[in-house]
């Protein structure tokens, strides 16, 4: 065999060495791997709630007065402002539980068909937010405001002392109760609960606003005491938590 027959031939051996070679790291590169699988487990959610009395009290009142003349409204108002505040002293709330949320002028008009609206007047309003730690004494505390010069009362609303306490006492509750449907869970599924492996906390807050009360005019003197039910306030909060089975 001559020696350019023979590297030809050897020619013709790499050639088809290196077609192979690549058809095999082809062929490699297409090979699915297989998804790693998942961590067995139980998941449940739990719930906590822990209910309080309130201790504190807030509440939003104020004036309104309507006049034609901008100055005289805005003069009614502030003297009227000034004797609901001045009560409001003398029933014990100190002036850094007083502060105001509000005070608007708005003109009214009179609208008549087929006619340009009219201005009627100006209505003036002063609302202050109020604190109190006397609870009970709610409602005799509106019924002075009121006899003081006060005709608008709104948003009533209730707090506890210590909500962070409460909080924490309602996550322990969640996560006892997230714990008990797991073990049942688990002994009737026949397997036993590991340690948990992922905890999720959605905060549901906890104070409830009352419905607030509104007055046009002072009621009469002889009215018996405005009933307020502070009730009970409920602190909540729910737990997601997946346990390992073992």
């Amino acid at each position: 065999m001559s020696a350019r027959l023979l590297t030809v031939l050897s020619l013709a051996v790499l050639a088809l060495s290196l077609l192979a070679g690549a058809h095999i790291g082809a062929a490699q590169q297409i090979v699915p791997t297989t998804p790693p699988a998942s961590t067995p487990g139980i998941s449940v959610v739990g719930s906590g709630i822990v209910l309080a009395q309130p201790s504190t009290a807030h509440i939003t009142l104020g004036v309104e007065v309507s006049d034609q003349s901008l100055a005289n409204a805005q003069a009614a108002a502030s003297q009227r402002m000034d004797a609901v505040v001045a009560k409001l002293k003398a029933d014990g709330i100190p002036d850094t539980d007083i502060h105001t949320t509000s005070y608007n002028v708005s003109p009214q008009y009179d609208n008549a068909p087929n006619q340009n609206p009219t201005l009627r007047g100006y209505l003036v309003q002063n609302l202050v937010d109020v604190k109190t730690s006397n609870v009970g004494g709610l409602g005799a505390l509106i019924d002075d405001m009121v006899s003081a010069g006060a005709t608008r009362v709104y948003g009533i609303s209730f707090q506890a002392d210590d909500v962070e306490s409460l909080k924490a006492q309602a996550r322990d509750q969640a996560m006892q109760n997230a714990r008990a449907k797991a073990e049942q869970l688990a002994r009737d599924s026949g397997v036993a609960l590991g340690k948990p492996i992922s905890v999720e906390e959605s905060d549901a807050g906890g104070v409830t606003p009352q419905r607030g009360v509104s007055f046009d005019a002072a009621p009469a003197a002889a009215a018996p005491t405005t009933p307020i039910q502070p009730g009970q306030l409920q602190v909540s909060t729910t737990v997601r938590v997946t346990w390992a089975i073992q």
